[in-house]
């Protein structure tokens, strides 16, 4: 299956120093803004309905579980489960959905059956991974857009397995942690106190009695997550650079293809169109480049828009122009140049050429090459390893 994420291969890795919330910046040499206040919160760490916890009895859904029965940690013991919690979240209605979106873990993401099956946690569960001993790391902090990632549903339900004292079950055959009390007990609806309105933050401090060193970025992160571009690589993913991130124009259901030269795009449309959507591939930055911290969704970085009908002056359009909003992300800039991000599907208002005649010319311009994205194997990887 390819290189096994706990062995102890050495890795080179770079920009150690990141913080969550940091843009990626235009230029040869990745450049990056610190954004973040500092601040951490996790929120729910647990597991979906459906996961396969390894019992004494075997592998069994974690909703079948009951107090009493004897869990299988990852060091072959077995520990009496003293509790179990659930409680259902309505995304929708959740303050900070992104904080209760599950993590789906591929299958085989981190070694040969680990997991077995597609696995979902909580964004802040932690994962217990080999580093010159383990290390438990928040599950959100490994996303990588391939073999990890977050899925925004609308309803989900979490459940809490506690054993006598923090320890590291396997789910799926995973390592992963068992509940730890932060003060959120309350937040389920198995605990001695209902209260729904209780804070679902688990690790106020990052490490309490934790059973292995936790760690939430740093080198220690850093290494994980290039292993994890390693093992996603050898089950077929595909890194692809395309400059222009195949950027065309939608017109109700007709596509418009530009001329291109260099970073610039030209496209050629009748004057009387409508509204009009700039559309192209899209990438994250902390998906496809080591030590990024920036989760935006990417499409394309605007250095210039400008319209004309070869009749009259070119009208440039400035990138703070207030009709351009949706499908924009705000201004960016270093201080020597500016530019504005497309999140891959920016509308472009007709008012922008109007009074135009004939035929309209729409020049873009890139500040720089699109990033590159990663490309799924063709087949899932259950059916190439049965081939």
């Amino acid at each position: 299956m390819g290189r096994d994420l706990n062995s102890q291969n050495l890795y080179l890795y770079t920009n150690t120093d990141y913080q969550d919330g940091t843009k990626f910046k235009i230029g040869t040499e990745f450049k990056y803004s610190d954004t973040s206040d500092g601040t951490t919160q996790w929120s729910i760490t647990c597991y979906a309905s459906g996961t396969l916890i390894r019992t004494s009895r075997g592998d069994m859904a974690v909703e079948a579980l009951a107090v009493g029965d004897l869990a299988v940690t990852a060091s072959g013991a077995a520990r009496p489960i003293r509790w179990i919690g659930h409680r259902t979240v309505e995304t929708r209605r959740h303050p900070e959905p992104a904080s209760a979106y599950p993590v789906r873990i591929a299958a085989h993401a981190f070694g040969e059956g680990r997991p077995a099956r597609d696995l979902l946690v909580s964004p802040a569960h932690a994962i217990a991974v080999d580093v010159l001993g383990e290390v438990l790391i928040p599950a959100c902090r490994l996303i990588n857009g391939t073999t990890i990632t977050q899925e925004a549903v609308e309803r989900v339900t979490y459940w809490h397995i506690e054993l006598d004292s923090h320890d590291i079950l396997l789910a799926e055959g995973l390592p992963a942690e068992s509940y730890l009390d932060c003060g959120n007990r309350r937040f389920f609806a198995e605990a001695d106190i209902t209260d729904l309105g209780a804070s679902p933050d688990a690790r106020p401090d990052g490490t309490r009695s934790s059973c292995r060193p936790f760690h939430e970025d740093g080198p220690v992160v850093d290494l994980v997550r290039v292993r994890l571009r390693d093992r996603a690589e050898a089950l077929g993913w595909r890194i692809e650079a395309a400059p222009m991130a195949d950027l065309h124009l939608v017109a109700g259901d007709r596509v418009v293809r530009p001329d291109v030269e260099g970073l610039t795009a030209r496209f050629v449309l009748p004057a009387e169109t409508g509204d009009l959507r700039l559309v192209s591939r899209t990438s994250v930055p902390a998906h496809v480049l080591p030590g990024a911290g920036d989760a935006r969704r990417l499409g394309v970085a605007l250095a210039a828009l400008a319209v004309d009908d070869g009749l009259g002056a070119v009208r440039a359009i400035t990138l703070d122009d207030p009709r351009l909003e949706a499908g924009f992300h705000p201004l960016d800039g270093d201080g020597t140049a500016t530019w504005r991000w497309t999140d891959g599907a920016a509308l472009l208002p007709a008012s922008l050429w109007q009074g135009c005649r004939g035929t309209v010319f729409l020049r873009v311009t890139l500040a720089g090459p699109a990033l590159p994205r990663w490309v799924a194997p063709p087949e899932p990887v259950e059916a190439r390893r049965e081939a």
